[in-house]
């Protein structure tokens, strides 16, 4: 073969491996992935145009092993270890690690790699498919944390309706007590406290069922100066003996409409949290709250919905350690915590807190420059004032006592065994049901009229909307008294019910219940009279 042939032929070759060279850069920079391939020897030796846009370099600063630069610091071990692993190997690997993109942001890569070979089975490198996962695995850490917290709010539901119903027990066995003492005995002091302190867990409770999103907390108008002031008071002794606590609270602020145990929680939170922040060193909390009008600190384009009404500002500052713009993108998101110990639960809290209230949380902190938490809540349009109208029962003994038949269906049996034994001393005839069945069976036994039922809400055997149904088979004119653990939000549809009159909520004490059941005798007697009058004329 002649010389010009020969050279014909490597020209041609090489005119066609330049072509090939071209397609596969061509495919390469329009594949919707970050692409790279390297030699036998670890080089990278190839990156398509996806990858240089990511990282904002050119291909001279990634070639060879420039690409690591971007690689977080944190990451780069395993990373290298992962890909010298694969090249000993000659197989496929997967690897995952964080790469700095052009605007400085360390995003999450999953990349891919298989081994190369030439036709004679020659290994040559690898090429690697990379994607950017940092969404998705954002998506499924929240997922995740909602999962969490949903598991720890059906514990939470579970823990505080048997807790409550215990409570409820405690309380009336306390009035039992009571009312075998004289008025004047000296342990009558002793039982009140012990009520109190009843009374005092089951808002405890109650805060366990609003945060299990069981029910609603109820909003009032509150002083939010007067609210951190009390927490203050409070948290004093807790706070790090390092710290010097600042304090610039305005007065005679408008009301905000909230929940004022749900708001000392938030206040408790920033405020620990700034403590925390301090570590070891000395350093200073900041406190204030002010009043912000509207249109002169808020835009439209800051918060929309809060711009154009008057908001009442809560700033927590300290001068700690301060975060990094990655610590600041995670502090809300469940059982994340900056801290070694903590259930990082503290700031989720205070975020849906504060979004229940209609209100915005705000965050400023930067590295060795300490972190400012902003609470901003519209304003009501009330003045606080405090609701001093009560309701007003009729005592049961004003009632003939010994025609007043109660059916209690309640399954807690020391609640049951308790409630019955007070009604009895309080004159009522007392028909016990430890379930929806014997409720239903008490029912269908006519031998005496029964007058008001206490139903529990939540009962095995027949539902309570069961027993509800045969009682105004049976019973038409009978009155249902519904009492349960939950709020009476979470009872609503029983309410609407034509028999049911009222609704009491556990843990309850024996007068309240007494008062409450002898109210509705009254009047569905004083109806019945009514009715059967009007009967008789027509």
């Amino acid at each position: 073969m002649s010389l010009s042939v020969l050279i014909e032929q490597h020209r041609r070759t090489e005119h066609s491996l330049r072509e090939s060279e071209e397609r596969f850069r061509n495919l390469a920079d329009t594949a919707p992935v970050m692409i790279v391939a390297s030699d036998a020897e670890q080089q990278a030796i190839f990156f398509n145009k996806a990858w240089t846009t990511f990282t904002g370099r050119s291909l001279k600063h990634e070639t060879g092993r420039g690409w690591i630069e971007s690689v977080h610091p944190d990451d780069l071990e395993s990373c290298l270890t992962g890909i010298s692993s694969a090249y000993a190997e000659r197989k496929k690997c997967h690897l995952q690690y964080r790469l700095r993109r052009a605007d400085g942001e360390y995003r999450l890569l999953v990349c891919t790699g298989v081994p190369r070979f030439e036709r004679d089975e020659t290994f040559i490198g690898f090429i690697a498919s990379c994607v950017d996962i940092t969404e998705l695995k954002r998506a499924e850490e929240e997922n995740l944390g909602r999962q969490k917290l949903e598991s720890v709010g059906v514990l939470a539901a579970g823990i505080a309706h048997d807790f409550n119903n215990l409570l409820g027990g405690i309380l009336v066995e306390a009035d039992l007590v009571a009312e075998q003492l004289p008025p004047s005995s000296p342990l009558m002091e002793e039982i009140q406290r012990i009520k109190d302190l009843g009374m005092r867990a089951s808002e405890i409770v109650r805060e366990l069922m609003v945060y299990a999103g069981h029910e609603t907390a109820d909003f009032e108008l509150v002083d939010l100066s007067q609210i951190v002031a009390e927490m203050l008071e409070l948290l004093k002794v807790s706070i790090s003996k390092r710290a010097i606590l600042r304090t610039d609270l305005a007065r005679n602020l408008p009301a905000v409409r909230g929940h004022a145990p749900q708001l000392r929680q938030v206040v408790m939170n920033l405020i620990t949290n700034a403590s925390e922040a301090l570590g070891a060193k000395n350093g200073i909390i900041t406190v204030t709250t002010s009043l912000v009008i509207a249109g002169k600190y808020l835009t439209q384009e800051d918060v929309p919905e809060l711009a154009d009404v008057d908001v009442v500002r809560l700033e927590v500052s300290d001068t700690g350690n301060g975060m990094t713009a990655e610590q600041r993108g995670k502090i809300f998101d469940p059982f994340f915590t900056t801290k070694f110990t903590g259930r990082g639960l503290g700031l989720a809290v205070v975020q849906g807190v504060v979004r229940a209230h209609g209100g915005m949380i705000k965050v400023v902190s930067a590295p060795g420059k300490g972190a400012t938490f902003e609470i901003l809540l519209p304003c009501a349009s009330q003045l606080v004032e405090q609701d001093h109208q009560a309701e007003v029962f009729v005592p049961a003994d004003q009632v003939s006592a010994s025609t007043l038949t109660v059916l209690l269906v309640e399954d807690e049996s020391t609640l049951r065994l308790s409630v019955a034994k007070i009604l009895r001393k309080k004159g009522f005839l007392v028909i016990e049901a430890a379930d929806g069945c014997a409720a239903i069976d008490a029912l269908r036994d006519r031998q005496r009229n029964i007058d008001v039922i206490l139903l529990d809400l939540t009962i095995p055997g027949a539902d309570s909307r069961e027993v509800a149904e045969e009682a105004h088979r049976f019973w038409p004119e009978t009155k249902i008294v519904i009492t349960s653990a939950y709020s009476q939000e979470a009872s609503s549809h029983f309410l609407k019910l034509p028999q049911v009159v009222a609704y009491i909520r556990k843990p309850f004490q024996a007068d309240e219940l007494v008062s409450l059941l002898g109210q509705t005798v009254v009047s569905s007697r004083v109806g019945r009279v009514f009715r059967n009058n009007r009967a008789g004329i027509q």
